[in-house]
């Protein structure tokens, strides 16, 4: 079902409303209807990949039982899963329902009520039960006489064989090995450095039974094949319910799977804007890392933004979260434009052609860091006419500072003037003056503030470690202002885990333009 998936585009909005209605239609009915999910997820649990089964009707070619069997699985589960839908109110999509396969059931499970099994039934063949039948009965005659010849043995020798097992004698048991070799009912089969090993020997009358029954199973064999092949015929006139069939169980699992999510986030219908317009965001958040986050005691801080600008850009420190925000930006558009309620309480966009994360970039065979990055970038530039929300994470970090700096506003600055229409670009960086430098609005990570009691206290105890520092951080975006001072987290952070404290101090003079040679700004080496 999910090779079939695709997100919805520009000029599709109307499409995807009706998704998400359906979506949040069916998470509110799961509260109301437990007893009922509850069944249809124990069905679909079990469910078998019937596909290859209905390729090979199509081609007219015959079913080999395992793949039978498949096939009167989906039946029997069809017939569950359309009683489960009738016992609530649901309006189930017509996607989702469906067809009758109860013909479908009666030809491959007569007289079956519960679970198929993975057998050809004697039901399915007159010719077929009697010969397996006769079969059994020959075997236990078989059995009946090889059971006297171990009995036998065991009133000689006080050991009885098993049917098809050997026993094993000492060598130093003299007696008993003359005895046993002496025994028309034994037959020594092999013999080792302290034992002689015997096996039940068949008689006259054991034989012949034995020959028989390899007949009967050779025709028990054909007459399966005969019925394979006949119930493979009517299975064809049957190819395009199954498939329908397959179809809509499959659509029904992938919607199901979707209110749950949505149930499970608490999440909201977005609002689908067709003309461009802003990106809003609020409450979001990532639940891979809001759940690893609560593991760890500490508590998760959503994100909320407005980007109503072409470029806006990100500030914080390592750690403060900015790559974090971006993923959960660019989840939560993703996840709506696929049919996914988002991890929100609200989302205000418009659809876009892509949505393009260039996370840390790892390096390529032959390539840095930095001409990877390089590479991505003009993939990215390829598709500059279309509508993007683009999400960029330190751009030029793997270089020259200076030149970093300078690439990655002249890349901004390119993506301001010239991406396609409604594309919404937002940017992570360290460096500070960038948002101004573009005249484009600036979110900063709130941080860590200066004075917190906590923080005083993780200073005076001589360090803290990092998820000390996770529960202090706060991670929430605040749009900033031009003149706004830039943070001084690197050097807390350093400070809270207990970086040795002369390092500190040397290094607020380098900030503050009072260290020595060669850092003062005022002073000339």
């Amino acid at each position: 079902m999910k090779s079939k998936a695709e997100p919805k585009l520009p000029g599709e909005e109307e499409e995807l409303r009706k998704e998400l209605r359906e979506v949040s239609s069916l998470s509110k009915a799961l509260k109301t209807y437990p007893d009922v999910f509850s069944k249809l997820d124990s069905v679909l649990s079990t469910l078998k990949d019937p596909f290859h089964a209905i390729i090979l009707l199509k081609e007219e070619k015959v079913l080999t039982a395992p793949e039978i069997f498949v096939l009167a699985h989906l039946a029997f589960s069809v017939g569950r899963i359309r009683s489960a839908m009738a016992e609530s109110q649901v309006e189930w999509p017509e996607r989702t329902v469906p067809p009758s396969l109860e013909d479908v059931h009666k030809k491959l499970l007569p007289g079956f009520a519960g679970q198929p099994v993975f057998y050809i039934a004697d039901s399915y063949s007159p010719d077929l039960s009697r010969v397996r039948a006769e079969r059994k009965a020959k075997e236990k005659i078989w059995r009946d006489e090889m059971t006297k010849e171990a009995a036998e043995v065991e009133r000689v020798l006080g050991r009885r064989p098993g049917i098809r097992e050997e026993i094993a004698i000492r060598k130093t048991n003299v007696q008993a090995v003359e005895q046993a070799r002496l025994m028309p009912e034994l037959g020594e089969t092999r013999e080792t450095l302290t034992h002689v090993h015997f096996r039940l020997k068949a008689t006259r009358e054991a034989l012949r039974l034995e020959r028989e029954i390899d007949r009967l199973r050779q025709r028990e064999t054909l007459l399966e094949g005969e019925v394979l092949r006949s119930l493979s015929a009517d299975l064809r006139e049957w190819k395009d319910e199954l498939e329908k069939a397959a179809w809509a169980l499959g659509e029904l699992d992938y919607l199901l799977r979707k209110a749950e999510l949505a149930a499970r986030w608490d999440a909201r219908e977005p609002v689908i804007n067709r003309d461009a317009g802003p990106l809003v965001l609020e409450g979001a958040f990532h639940p891979v890392v809001r759940e690893e986050v609560e593991g760890r005691g500490g508590k998760y801080q959503p994100v909320s933004l407005t980007i109503d600008s072409p470029v806006s850009v990100v500030t914080g420190p390592n750690m403060g979260g900015k790559t974090v925000s971006l993923a959960t930006v660019g989840l939560c558009v993703s996840l709506a434009q696929w049919g996914f309620l988002p991890p929100c309480s609200r989302l205000e966009f418009s659809l876009y052609d892509y949505v393009y994360f260039q996370p840390e970039t790892p390096g390529k065979p032959g390539l840095s860091s930095f001409a990877a990055e390089v590479v991505a970038l003009k993939d990215l530039l390829a598709r500059i006419d279309e509508r993007g929300l683009i999400l960029l994470d330190e751009v030029g970090r793997g270089t020259n500072p200076s030149q970093g700096l300078a690439l990655y506003a002249a890349v901004l600055d390119y993506l301001r003037l010239n991406a396609g229409e409604g594309s919404r670009v937002l940017a992570s960086t360290h460096y500070h003056g960038l948002a101004s430098q573009l005249n484009v609005p600036h979110w900063q990570v709130a941080g860590l503030t200066p004075g917190d009691g906590d923080l005083e206290e993780g200073d005076a105890s001589g360090g803290k470690d990092i998820d000390w520092l996770y529960r202090h951080m706060d991670y929430r975006l605040v749009k900033v202002g031009p003149d706004t001072p830039v943070p001084q987290d690197a050097l807390m952070v350093a400070k809270i885990l207990g970086l040795d404290g002369e390092i500190i101090r040397r290094a607020e003079e380098f900030v503050a333009g009072t260290g020595p040679c060669g850092f003062r700004r005022d002073e000339p080496c």
